[in-house]
């Protein structure tokens, strides 16, 4: 009988238009294996990307990024090689439309306590015994056995239905572009270059889209009108869609390396730095996958090209689609007040409602909360902490705290989410108000007992373990063996709602935390982050000192890093005024 419907559900995906899907495979290893690859045969899925052990081109998860921008029919899974929600996340928008993403994992009951590999990745030094349950896993195959649109298949039976692909529409079938904003993206671009004034335009959108194919084709068009394109991204792979659809829409252009050229007209890719240093001459600049592009790099490139479109993932997977919004989004809008913004929502690799998509912006809390916008007196907040059960029982609480962090952080990932599941020195400190999340504070445990064996090593620079950020700098950049010893709290991340800011919430949380230290017989509280004049002014308000700047600004932020202490303990007084007198030497 499981045969049977699991051959009803391929022969109907072989046959019929469907969405694309998640399939689940849980069981033994060497089964799991074997089973997808036996899926991929049946449904001659040859285009196919497998991440993990099963394949002999098969790829590691920590290599996910060189594949972005990429399509295929399948994407495999193998999560008995580790999970990395990152991966995950942007791995699935390289699956076409009407493809699958297969997920092979351990039984589900035993998945949770199953030794995944990536853990060590994303515990700190001297915890990893105590991450014996994976809470994140949990969360997982809860949101596996709720959504209806997951198959699943184990030994013990088969479980799915296709969802098939809604009517094409044809309403742009005599244009280039497959959805109207895409060909409003073109004509943007081609204003752009026909304008008498300097002009900007940012594109935006998630995965699947279709921004670099609108490059493509208004590169095409460029190129038939003589104008010289110059083009730019954080990695060469990142464009290989903009130059395929170029080529294919101008086949008289000649190629050569990363350059097409007409009759009177070129379109060339260049690094970053290269352009900064030559600054080519081009018609107009376009800037793919920016977010991922420094925002200081950025500004330099705004300011030597007077024609530039920027465009960009909005998404998170790198970490780095906030950072765009934070920290570019303000000069663009100061130095080109006129630059024109254009969101690509439709999808074009998929269909609008694709189940894919839905599941993992759902799982990995990448949708929007319900977080109600108010103004609350003090006397109606509440004051929470969380561990990673707690949270995994709290959804709406959890979704609305990350989405809080990654809107405020340009660094915070999917892979964030699982270490705040499951890290055992990790908390989640929240300021709530009738359900809703009005500030938040993520906290790490370090320092202490776990690097009392090898804090000499860490002094002399001889070791570095994962976590313990704080008493491992500090150790190394002093000499200061003590440090290393001291029990630290580190604020890894602290956000307040945008509407709710300068109201004192931010200093209040920090307070909140800082009262539950002391009960804890803490030593420190500190933080390290990039150092803008607004944060500097937000920690020392707090009664945070500076005791360590940065000498090399931070690639993401353009920022130096800041390090800063507020001591809670005797000792820990005298080891910041030791490191404070230590440092004023230094400068």
């Amino acid at each position: 009988m499981t045969q049977n419907k699991l051959d009803q559900w391929l022969n109907q995906r072989a046959q019929e238009p469907v969405q694309r899907q998640l399939l689940v495979i849980s069981g033994e290893p060497d089964w799991a294996i074997s089973q997808a690859q036996t899926v991929l045969y049946r449904l001659k899925l040859t285009c196919h990307l497998w991440v993990g052990e099963g394949a002999a081109d098969n790829i590691q998860a920590n290599q996910y990024r060189q594949y972005l921008g990429r399509e295929y029919q399948a994407l495999i899974y193998n999560a008995f090689d580790g999970l990395r929600a990152s991966a995950l996340a942007a791995l699935s928008g390289a699956v076409l439309q009407s493809g699958l993403m297969i997920l092979l994992c351990p039984d589900l009951q035993e998945w949770p306590t199953y030794q995944d590999p990536q853990k060590a990745q994303r515990i700190s030094y001297g915890y990893l015994s105590q991450a014996s349950h994976s809470h994140f896993v949990a969360w997982l195959i809860q949101r596996i056995n709720n959504d209806p649109a997951v198959a699943f298949y184990s030994k013990e039976g088969f479980n799915g239905t296709n969802v098939p692909l809604l009517p094409f529409s044809e309403a742009l079938q005599h244009s280039l572009s497959k959805t109207a904003t895409q060909q409003k993206a073109v004509d943007s671009i081609l204003n752009i270059v026909s304008a008498e004034k300097p002009d900007a335009l940012v594109i935006t959108a998630d995965r699947g889209r279709g921004k670099s194919s609108a490059l493509g084709i208004a590169s095409a068009q460029l190129l038939e009108q003589g104008k010289e394109v110059l083009l730019c991204a954080p990695v060469v792979s990142a464009v290989e869609q903009v130059f395929a659809m170029a080529k294919t829409l101008y086949p008289r252009a000649e190629e050569s390396r990363l350059t097409l050229t007409g009759a009177h007209s070129s379109m060339s890719f260049q690094p970053v730095d290269r352009i900064l240093a030559e600054q080519p001459v081009a018609d107009i600049l376009l800037v793919d996958e920016a977010a991922a592009i420094p925002a200081p790099l950025l500004k330099a490139l705004c300011e030597r090209y007077s024609k530039v479109v920027l465009s960009t993932t909005i998404h998170g997977y790198e970490g780095s689609g906030r950072g765009f919004e934070i920290r570019f989004k303000p000069y663009l809008r100061e130095k080109h007040p006129n630059h024109d913004t254009l969101h690509l929502l439709q999808p074009i690799r998929w269909q609008q409602g694709d189940p894919l998509e839905a599941f993992w912006f759902s799982c990995l809390l990448m949708t929007k909360s319900r977080y109600q916008q108010v103004a609350v007196p003090n006397e109606s907040i509440s004051y929470q902490w969380f561990r990673g059960k707690e949270l995994v029982h709290s959804p709406e609480l959890l979704h609305q705290a990350f989405e809080l962090l990654v809107n405020a952080h340009y660094q915070t990932t999917p892979d964030d989410l699982v270490r705040i599941l499951d890290a055992p020195d990790q908390r989640l400190y929240l300021l709530t108000s009738d359900g809703n999340v009005l500030a938040a504070a993520q906290i790490n445990w370090e320092g202490n007992k776990a690097l009392d064996e090898i804090a000499t090593e860490v002094v002399k620079g001889k070791r570095r373990v994962k976590g313990h950020l704080l008493p491992q700098r500090l150790g190394f950049i002093f000499k200061d063996a003590a440090s290393t010893k001291q029990r630290y709290w580190r604020i890894v991340r602290i956000a307040v709602q945008p509407e709710l800011q300068h109201q004192g919430l931010g200093g209040k949380l920090l307070r909140q935390i800082e009262a539950d230290a002391r009960d804890l017989k803490l030593d420190f509280l500190g933080s390290s982050f990039a150092a803008s004049e607004d944060m500097l002014k937000f920690w020392q308000k707090a009664g945070y000192q500076l005791v360590h700047l940065g000498d090399k600004k931070d690639a993401s932020s353009g920022e130096v890093s800041a390090l800063v202490l507020n001591p809670l303990s005797k000792k820990a007084k005298q080891i910041q005024t030791r490191l404070i007198s230590f440092s004023d030497q230094l400068s």
